[in-house]
């Protein structure tokens, strides 16, 4: 009987025909492969490089610095504010508190702070000529023994150092004390003491 000796090449080809179904399915997965990978590239956020530098954190926060003036120049200082004890009222002769600091003296009377006034009251019964600014902070003062010489009226905007009269010597119940300033500031509705706010250190 004889026999043939199959040579390289059929045994390769034989080889590749008997496991094609392999390679079809070794071929399948390696596009799907292909696909997947390539979606996920294509899906991914594209990273673009940063322009400018990163905001600065917000800073302190700096509230402006409010101009204060004292009312008068070249004052004596008179009758101390007294709201939460008594002092002797010369012209009364009583014993009573005392809500205002009082500046003795002629000569100008200025707005301590800027402001709006808000009130002008003249030939009062005890206070003389009176003139009221009310200010952004909540702050209100009141000018109280003024002249005749009113500067302002109501709904004048003024600034700090504008005049407002001349001190005088209308209020009948600090007549004794003679030309002077009558001054009360009210925060928030209640009187407070003027040297709370007012640069007397630098009066001085």
């Amino acid at each position: 009987m004889k026999t043939y000796q199959t040579n390289t090449n059929e045994k390769k080809r034989n080889f590749f025909v008997r496991h094609k179904h392999v390679f079809i399915a070794i071929g399948v997965l390696a596009v799907i492969a292909a696909v997947v990978v390539l979606s996920v590239v294509l899906t991914l956020p594209k990273s673009e490089p940063v322009t400018g530098k990163p905001e600065d954190p917000p800073g302190e926060v700096v509230t402006p610095e409010i101009k204060t003036v004292m009312p008068m120049s070249n004052a004596a200082y008179g009758l101390e504010y007294a709201n939460d004890k008594l002092v002797y009222w010369e012209t009364l002769e009583i014993w009573r508190t005392h809500p205002a600091m009082d500046f003795v003296g002629s000569g100008d009377v200025l707005c301590v702070r800027d402001g709006t006034v808000t009130d002008v009251e003249m030939h009062t019964t005890l206070d003389g000529n009176v003139v009221t600014v009310t200010h952004d902070d909540g702050y209100v003062t009141i000018y109280k023994s003024l002249g005749d010489d009113v500067a302002v009226k109501v709904g004048d905007k003024v600034s700090a150092g504008d005049k407002l009269g001349t001190a005088g010597n209308t209020m009948m119940s600090e007549l004794k004390t003679g030309n002077h300033l009558h001054l009360e500031v009210k925060k928030n509705g209640k009187h407070v003491d003027p040297a709370t706010i007012l640069p007397v250190n630098e009066d001085k």
